[in-house]
């Protein structure tokens, strides 16, 4: 059975969050904010060798820095810098683009990171090296603010902020949040909404025998204090047998913060027992000041209680402007994979009918890379899923044909909203996985109209 599969691959280490949920690799892409967008992609050069190019295309589809775009570096790639590339607007029509190379095919030369800044006219602002990138957002003012967990103890986190400027106002190793029990990959990022950041992040605590899983939000000023302590903030302890996995946060408008986690039981879970009926997705709310909103432990979705042989995980969040979030997530109930969303309000309560309503069933579109969401405008999300997209409106009902409609040759990298109703997705095709030799861009309309041409628009020459 599906479930009971996928249960066991989680739990034969003993802890799924040494299996992050793995970050495609291919471009990358923004909005521009006037409906265009910012993309990065990777160009072959030879061996190893690759060249990253940062290309702005207007609404209407057209190339405006030149016809393969603004050089941004290059260097040599190797297996751990498959999942380097971020990109955000500056919301002045330019990007902030993080990337990694090694400077030379000599193994022993570490992989150095590099944040580029790039102006509306395509022209390079200034190019900084830092620790390392795992997560990038604006600090609103035109720089940006990065989080990573890659630290020599493994238990520390860092911050760290870029002005427009280029300056370090944090620091140039930012602000430092240590914590022990720390679990990998399970670091989060959202903007406070006042030039600070958010982060979330995973914990074991205990003995293996008595050991549970904590989910912990920290709030960074904007001028690199910690407002909440230097605990932070509680947001669930695991009952006993049961673990958290996969954290995700966004902000929610107002200073605050909302986070979506996987409470998952230990051990093989069959459909329809009881274990099976504690497999759920938990909503948590959290305001600028740092009091937890919604009911202790976060809100249950009761993903399994109202469907049976429902196994939901890899949750996705998406802001629904009013206070309140859309949570999609991948489902097993149909025996194969289908995506479902549901609705909380600015209050927590469950807007959408029990189970969540289905997005899509993806039968015929599965793949490995992660379904993606972003916002509507409208209180709604469109949502990624292999080489289709859905929108979802804010009651919950599908609104583009069928299971979507087809935007790509190839899978989803990259997915943006651009600004109108509509989004922009970014993709990559090669001979393998790894060495993709052609990225595209294409924008979907509110309607679900293709504006850019039935393939999209080819970025690399």
């Amino acid at each position: 059975m599906l479930v009971a599969l996928i249960s066991t691959v989680l739990f034969s280490i003993g802890c799924s969050c040494l299996l992050p949920s793995p970050t495609p690799y291919g471009p990358r892409v923004t909005g521009d904010g006037t409906g265009g967008a910012i993309a990065v992609y990777e160009d072959i050069k030879g061996i190893g060798k690759r060249a990253f190019y940062a290309q702005r295309v207007s609404s209407e589809g057209d190339a405006l820095w030149g016809k393969k775009g603004v050089l941004v570096g290059s260097g040599y790639k190797n297996w751990d810098s498959f999942f380097d590339l971020h990109i955000i607007n500056d919301d002045s029509g330019g990007a902030i683009i993080a990337w990694s190379a090694y400077p030379s095919r000599q193994q022993q030369i570490p992989l150095a990171h590099y944040v580029t800044k790039v102006n509306s006219e395509g022209s390079i602002l200034w190019q900084k090296e830092v620790r390392a990138v795992d997560h990038m957002i604006s600090d609103g003012a035109g720089g940006a603010i990065i989080a990573t967990d890659y630290s020599y103890d493994e238990e520390t986190l860092f911050i760290l902020k870029i002005d427009a400027e280029g300056n370090f106002p944090w620091g140039p190793e930012g602000v430092y949040v240590r914590r022990e029990g720390y679990c990998d990959n399970t670091l989060g990022l959202a903007s406070d909404g006042s030039g600070g950041a958010i982060i979330i992040w995973q914990e074991r605590k205990g003995e293996p025998s008595e050991r549970v899983s904590q989910i912990i939000t920290q709030k960074i000023d904007t001028d690199g204090s910690l407002p909440w302590g230097q605990g932070g903030v509680l947001l669930y302890t695991t009952p006993e047998g049961v673990y958290s996995e996969e954290p995700k946060v966004i902000s929610d408008g107002s200073g605050g913060a909302i986070t979506v986690w996987m409470q998952v039981p230990e051990g093989k879970v069959e459909g329809g027992t009881p274990k099976a009926l504690m497999m759920d997705l938990y909503v948590q709310r959290v305001d600028a000041g740092g009091n937890i909103i919604w009911q202790p432990n976060g809100v249950p979705l009761e993903i399994s209680k109202a469907a049976e042989g429902a196994f939901p995980y890899s949750p996705n969040l998406v802001v629904d402007n009013s206070g309140g979030a859309i949570v999609v997530w991948e489902d097993g109930r149909k025996g194969l994979m289908s995506l479902y969303a549901q609705k909380l309000d600015a209050d927590g309560n469950l807007r959408w009918r029990p189970g969540g309503v289905e997005v899509c069933y993806i039968e015929t579109h599965s793949s490995f890379w992660p379904r993606m969401a972003v916002s509507d405008g409208s209180g709604g999300a469109i949502v990624t899923y292999s080489n289709r997209a859905q929108r979802i409106d804010a009651g919950g009902r599908t609104m583009w044909r069928g299971d979507g409609i087809k935007f790509a040759d190839g899978d989803t990298h990259d997915l943006a909203y651009d600004g109108q109703g509509g989004a922009i997705t970014a993709w990559g095709i090669g001979k393998s996985t790894f060495s993709l030799e052609k990225s595209y861009v294409q924008r979907v309309s509110a309607e679900g109209k293709l504006l850019w041409g039935e393939k999209g628009i080819r970025l690399t020459l």
